[in-house]
């Protein structure tokens, strides 16, 4: 019964230490430091370093790629000018740049 017990303390130890990794990504102290604190030290501090980390902001860019010329457009238009200019029809592609 004491092996029971304590196989299932440890197991739920790791899933707290698995939750809180896969959730640190969101923040700016990161996966591998909130392994550790949650690994070394206990749960409850890897749960308190998590919040008291600020929240990882992501920008996301949009640019619509003409791929017979090569240029990038930031305004949203369905073919590019260029070509069209040319007496081409080129669709353009979007491209979605996110940077942390």
């Amino acid at each position: 019964m004491n092996i029971s017990l304590f196989t299932g303390i440890v197991l739920m130890y790791l899933f707290l230490v698995f939750v809180l990794t896969m959730n640190g990504s969101k923040r700016k102290v990161g996966r591998l430091r909130i392994f550790f604190v949650s690994l070394l030290l206990t749960p409850i501090t890897g749960l308190l370093v998590y919040r008291l980390s600020d929240p990882v902001y992501v920008l996301q860019l949009t640019r619509y790629h003409c791929p017979r010329c090569g240029i990038d457009f930031t305004e949203s238009i369905s073919d590019c000018p260029y070509c069209r200019r040319d007496g081409k029809y080129s669709r353009l592609h979007p491209m979605v740049m996110r940077c942390v």
